[in-house]
């Protein structure tokens, strides 16, 4: 079943496609990355899948509903839009208890279960505007989580966090995937961390859908190249040439794209030893997952 569905869907501010045409269909227990520059569209897709803001073409649903049926479904999902917003001068456990009373419930187990889960539980008492941003975010979080939804849509969840509570919040999803079978959509411009974390991921750039890409598969798109210098790099790409490998010179460089190559560089090395033009340099290149990224939006 997909719990989000959306089909040729866009907003425009004016002249500007804040979405264009976006299809996308993330299925129940799945973590769906969705990636862009700040200013691709990610929040206001995420507006448009809520309820907050209408399309002007194309449709959006969640749970096989529309958003403006959102008494059906306002229970089974909990979101994270940009910058968390809380009461200032209520306490956390003051945020998180009015939270429980507009949503209809009045469980304060769960309250206690959250604060614990996110590490709040020292700052219960605190007031939102003596919190630390990271706090601030992690109270943003506990009211998205509160409630045990269905589904999560969050907008940039891990700003102002820590190292390590980057981590705690990677496993906090993974776990409510695994376990509990609850659908997230994450909007970030991280890529490393988007990678880590989700099962496929969808890259929006000017409000458009520009590729969409199972995870395991980003190590295969991946460039890599074999790099070499020597002290006469253009003998060495001839020597490189007769032997039948693809070798051309770049920036004082020697790139190798041969696979052969880059598994076994020892190979080359000997073979350019042999003909007397031993390497100074010789090293595996591969692409970081930003520059992937910066490629896929310049194509």
């Amino acid at each position: 079943m997909n719990i989000i569905q959306t089909e040729n869907l866009s907003k425009y501010f004016g002249a500007v496609k804040a979405v264009d045409q976006v299809s996308i269909h993330v299925k129940q227990g799945e973590i769906y990355g969705f990636l862009g520059l700040n200013g691709a569209g990610k929040t206001t897709l995420i507006r448009l899948l809520l309820g907050l803001i209408k399309p002007d073409t194309g449709t959006c649903m969640l749970f096989g509903k529309h958003p403006k049926q959102a008494n059906k479904i306002w229970n089974n999902v909990g979101y994270l839009i940009e910058t968390p917003h809380a009461y200032p001068r209520l306490s956390v456990r003051e945020n998180l208890q009015l939270i429980c009373k507009l949503r209809g419930f009045d469980d304060h187990r769960l309250i206690n279960e959250i604060t614990d889960r996110l590490n709040l539980g020292e700052y219960v008492h605190t007031k939102e505007e003596n919190l630390s941003m990271g706090n601030k975010q992690r109270l943003g979080l506990a009211k998205a989580l509160i409630h045990r939804p269905k589904l999560l849509l969050l907008d940039e969840p891990i700003n102002g966090l820590d190292p390590a509570g980057i981590v705690e919040i990677r496993e906090l999803l993974q776990e409510l995937s695994e376990q509990q079978g609850t659908t997230i959509f994450l909007s970030s411009h991280i890529l490393s961390e988007i990678a880590r974390l989700t099962s496929r991921i969808g890259i929006i750039h000017k409000g458009a859908l520009v590729k969409e890409i199972k995870s395991a598969d980003l190590d295969e798109q991946i460039i890599m190249r074999l790099h070499i210098k020597t002290t006469n790099n253009p003998g060495a790409i001839e020597v490189l040439t007769d032997k039948g490998f693809q070798a051309q010179l770049a920036n004082d460089l020697i790139e190798v794209s041969d696979s052969h190559a880059i598994d076994q560089p020892e190979t080359i090395s000997r073979l350019l030893v042999e003909q007397g033009l031993p390497p100074k340099l010789i090293w595996v290149f591969e692409e970081d997952l930003e520059h992937y990224f910066l490629r896929i939006i310049k194509a």
